[in-house]
Order: C-alpha cells, then structure tokens, then sequence
C-alpha cells in the first residue's frame, strides 16, 4: 500500500468511526429506530467488525422484521464469519423483501446470496478433501502394515519372494491412489446444466420465473429488463409484465439440490451489476 493510498484508508476509518459516534448518540436519544442501527452496521461494515454488525443488524430486524438492509447486511456478516446457514437464511429473507419493496440494490443482495453459497461449499469441500486425504493415509498405512507383516513371515535372504512382495504392495498402494485421484478428477468435471442458466445475464438463477410464454428467466434480470427496453419477453417478443411471472418452482428446487453438490457453481455471477445502497 502507498503512502496515499494508506493516508486515505485512515482518513476513511476516521471518517467510519465518526459516524458510528454519531449514530451511537441517535440511538441514545430514541433507541426505537431501526434505521440508525443499519447505519451504524454499515459503518462497522467498512471497518470489518462484522461481530458489531451482527449485534445492530438483529437488533433493526427486532424493531422491524422488513428492513431490508439489516438482512443484507448481517446476511454479509455472518458470511465473513462463516456462519453460512444462518447467512444464506437472512440473504435469502433480505432478497424477497428486495423483490417485495423494489429497492434499487436487489441485485447486491442476490450477488451476497451467491457469494454466500459458494463460500458454504467451499468450507464443506475443503472438509471433505481433508476427510478424503485423511482416510487415502489410513488406507496406506494398512497396507504398509500388510507388507511389513508379509516381509516378516519370509527368509530375509529369499529376495525373490522379497520382491514379489514388494512388487505386489507398491501394486496395490498404485490402484489406491489412482482410484482417489479418478475420484478427484471427476469431481472437477463441471458443468452447469443450460436450464440452470439465465437467458439474459448468463448466470446460474436463484428465483426463476416463467413468462406467459413459458419460457423461465432469473426473475431479477427480467425486471431490470422491463425497466431499460419495456414490457415484453425478451425472446419471443410478446408483451408480459410482472405481475404475470409465475415461480418456476421445480426448476428452483432443481437448482438448489444441484448447488448443495456444486456451490462453485454460485460463482457465476459476472453480468450482475451491483446497484448500491
């Protein structure tokens, strides 16, 4: 980090702790107000103490259950936190308020929820592969065991039977390790199926949607797709509005058991543009 850039990163931290003084004495004076305790999350945000995060954000909720932002961010938070359950539970509740409310930062939350996905599956497949490690070391020890015990039971000075012992372990201890390295190469074999994908961004889709026509699209996408060109289906041109999209539940459920085994797959997230808050 340059000296500038250092200088600016204290003077925003100065800047963060200042509003968090200042939202501090709000909620003093009326401690009733959801709203001052988001903003002050916020601030905590910036400064990475997601623990103060959490701490007002569940306080907001408890003063009102429809503060989309508390959920985003302690949805956030408990990301950071590894707290992946109870996260993708606040992302996904802070989503549907989004879709509910129309705020402009709906696809912010839907990135923290993808981004909370991909996380949980990563700290499930790095204790999986520690597991699988764990176990390909325990299943060599036994047969070094098996060789030590075979080597034993011979004339120390009979090197043919010496080497075909040997020769029939190191065997064995191949296909072992081959067998665990064909399970990890077909783990990395992915792909994601074209239905799971949306046809305007491109992305793996959390809340599909058909349009009169039948044809599924990411709900979001298709929103912000009425807002920039108009009421109509993107592919087949027809006139549609939302109030005409109905939940593709099958292929919702579809994509949740699919990203259960595939959470790298959350990661397609390239044409979501944030929007802000």
């Amino acid at each position: 980090m340059s000296k500038a850039e250092a200088e600016n990163h204290k003077a925003n931290e100065r800047r963060y702790e200042d509003a968090i003084k200042e939202y501090t004495s709000a909620i003093i004076k009326d401690f009733s107000v959801g709203v001052y305790y988001t903003n002050r999350a916020l601030c905590y945000s910036k400064l990475e103490q997601y623990d103060n995060v959490i701490t007002d954000c569940r306080k907001a909720i408890e003063i009102d259950p429809t503060l989309v932002k508390a959920y985003y961010l302690v949805g956030q938070a408990l990301t950071e936190k590894k707290q992946h359950t109870e996260a993708l539970k606040k992302l996904k509740t802070g989503y549907e308020l989004a879709i509910q409310q129309k705020v402009k930062y709906v696809n912010d939350i839907l990135q923290a929820l993808l981004i909370a996905r991909k996380r949980k599956w990563e700290d499930d497949e790095a204790i999986r592969l520690e597991k699988e490690n764990e176990l390909l070391r325990y299943v060599k020890s036994l047969i070094e065991q098996d060789r030590a015990q075979q080597l034993a039971a011979v004339d120390p000075n009979d090197e043919e039977a010496i080497d075909t012992i040997n020769y029939n372990i190191d065997e064995r201890l191949s296909k072992v390790q081959h067998v665990f390295v064909q399970s990890k190469d077909n783990a990395s074999r992915r792909e994601i199926p074209d239905a799971y994908l949306d046809k305007i961004s491109f992305n793996i889709m959390h809340d599909p949607v058909f349009t009169p026509d039948g044809i599924t699209y990411e709900r979001q996408s298709l929103l912000d797709h009425f807002k920039r060109n108009g009421y109509f289906d993107p592919i087949s041109r027809r006139p549609c509005t939302e109030k005409q999209l109905v939940p593709n539940l099958s292929l919702r459920e579809a994509i949740e058991d699919f990203l259960k085994d595939n959470g790298w797959a959350a990661g397609m997230l390239s044409c979501i543009k944030p929007g802000g808050i």
